[in-house]
């Protein structure tokens, strides 16, 4: 199961060293702009320096607790390289403490970067900034799709194309797809992997129908290039030991023994974090009953599972100020824009009503905090992820979750599979401690046995014979995201004008990269029938473009179908 890395492991040293000469001899500018980076140890410095600030200030109990788990990553740091778990509850300050551990594991081990995966584009951003807080912005280096324009300068375009710097923070398709991929362009950044650090954010969010393959990637990365893997979740899956799938399906994960935790039981952490009550309805309810709960409340966040759903309950509100919609079918920029501006309502000193609908995009990372929290019944991972925007801060003695069934609605895909897990937990468990690791444990066992497949794409087949590897056929069915959907840009802020110069003077990457903040996937279903309804203007061949200001509302995005567009698209 190795060869195919360490071949692409090869392809990748020859190729970056055959870019790194040529571009040596042709632009020794770009090539000494390579040079310029802070050490490790260096870096280490500037942490320690930032993690003091806080450590001065008044402490909450929230804070202490968060500065007790700092202490135990730096101390745990010291372990010989290999993987690694960090499950800290949600609002335990996991971000700051994996990179407390990655940066003293790499001073230790002599380590030569971190690499930290994050699998969603709307938290990327929020914690590159906080990486470049602690370890200046020369030395973090983003490469995802949603970059804007200004994030962008010659050094940062040069190591994005190797991950040649000390902080690399990317997505997990851009990091799987990479290790599974036949192209140079993406392999070519694989070396830098080696001998170094990978936090994997939100480890719960690696997809169920890639597991195998994505399991014995990191075991061969671990055991043959010498890197150090740090699963940091607040729901840890079961990634290690052997398990029963759907049928004659099985799990083959990392070897148990091989996968050390860095926080321990003792420590009690879920039980000291506690600031939620979660509470169960057991009746289904309609999107006006939702509606009506929600006003009952003057700061209330309400997490459903679909965009249609989402938009549904949103529409149910009465019309204020006071109220947000967030979902995909917002693009990027809008979604951010949305919310800097519920954080800043949030954080006024008054008592101003801020009520938000959302998908799961406010789920996984995204700093929001709020009394009184109402999400859609899912996996158990999903109802903690939503719990952890409910009384973050632990400002109150208690806040409150509560989790409803939804009148009528039909799940599909992986979602109906973790709504069954959760269902038949509860009928075992109905007083169960939902936050106790055990009961998490026994969630993904249920979950995984309703896994009708873990290599979806039959990865694992197509690279198992030395010699008969079919690299093409694995690239181009490693997709971690389901491409099927097609993306329209949207008539939002300026994108009118960048399409204007895309018809004047032909497409680049600095304005592709622009109009990706422009832009909301849609299915193709959904495509065919706005296309036929006359509802897009195509600028460019294959680019599609909702030119009609009318169809994207400045609250809840693209609105040309809520008459019609799918009502169970899941993010």
């Amino acid at each position: 199961m190795e060869i195919h890395h360490v071949v692409r492991m090869l392809f990748s040293c020859l190729v970056d060293a055959d870019y790194l000469d040529t571009e040596q001899f042709m632009d020794e500018t770009s090539s000494r702009m390579r040079e310029s980076y802070s050490s490790i140890v260096d870096l280490k410095e500037r942490l320690d320096r930032y993690i003091g600030r806080f450590s001065s200030s008044a402490p909450s109990v929230v804070n202490r607790l968060r500065s007790e788990v700092q202490r135990m990553c730096e101390e745990r740091s010291a372990m010989t390289p290999g993987v690694f778990e960090l499950t800290v509850p949600t609002g335990g300050g996991k971000t700051v403490a994996s990179v407390v551990w990655a940066v003293n594991h790499a001073c230790r081990h002599g380590k030569q970067r971190i690499i930290i995966a994050i699998p969603f584009t709307s938290i990327i951003m929020q914690t590159a900034q906080v990486l470049r807080e602690i370890f200046g912005s020369e030395n973090v280096i983003e490469h995802h799709s949603v970059m804007s324009d200004e994030m962008i300068n010659e050094r940062t375009r040069l190591a994005a194309e190797n991950w040649d710097a000390p902080i690399v923070v990317t997505t997990n398709v851009q990091l799987f797809e990479s290790m599974f991929s036949n192209r140079p362009s993406k392999c070519r950044k694989l070396h830098s992997l080696a001998n170094s650090v990978v936090i994997l954010d939100e480890a719960q969010s690696l997809p169920r129908s890639f597991m195998q393959p994505v399991a014995d990637a990191i075991s061969t990365y671990t055991r043959v290039f010498g890197t150090s893997f740090l699963l940091c979740t607040a729901t840890q899956p079961l990634i290690s030991g052997c398990h029963k799938g759907c049928g004659p399906v099985e799990y083959r994960g990392i070897d148990a023994g091989d996968i050390r935790c860095i926080t321990d039981r003792s420590m009690d952490l879920h039980e000291r974090l506690r600031r939620v009550d979660m509470r169960f309805d057991m009746c289904e309810l309609t999107s006006d009953e939702i509606a009506r709960r929600i006003e009952g409340h003057r700061r209330v966040l309400c997490i459903v599972n679909t965009r249609g759903i989402a938009s549904e309950i949103y529409g149910r509100l009465r019309e204020s100020d006071d109220n947000f919609h967030l979902s995909r079918m917002m693009c990027p920029l809008h979604i951010r824009q949305c919310l800097s501006e519920i954080r800043r309502q949030l954080d006024d000193g008054g008592d101003r009503c801020v009520r938000v609908v959302a998908t799961q995009l406010v789920e996984a990372g995204v700093d929001l905090d709020f009394p009184v929290v109402y999400r859609q019944m899912a996996g158990l991972d999903s109802l903690l992820q939503a719990a952890g925007r409910c009384n973050r801060e632990g400002l109150l003695e208690n806040g409150v979750t509560h989790v409803f069934r939804m009148q009528g609605y039909m799940p599909r895909g992986t979602i109906k599979e973790s709504i069954y897990a959760m269902e038949e937990l509860l009928r075992m468990h109905p007083d169960a401690d939902w936050f106790d690791p055990d009961v998490i444990k026994e969630y993904y066992a249920l979950l995984y046995k309703r896994t009708p497949t873990f290599d979806s794409q039959e990865i694992c087949r197509l690279s198992e014979t030395p010699g008969e590897v079919r690299y093409e056929e694995i690239a181009r069915r490693f997709r971690l995201i389901d491409d099927e959907g097609m993306t329209l840009v949207v008539n939002y802020a300026d994108a009118g004008s960048l399409i204007s110069r895309l018809k004047r003077v032909g497409p680049s990457r600095a304005l592709m990269r622009e109009l990706g903040q422009f832009t909301v996937s849609v299915t193709r279903r959904q495509f065919e029938e706005m296309r036929r309804a006359g509802m897009l203007d195509e600028p460019l061949s294959g680019i599609y473009y909702v030119e009609d200001p009318m169809l994207y509302d400045c609250k809840s995005g693209l609105k040309a179908g809520n008459e019609y567009l799918e009502q169970t698209f899941v993010i």
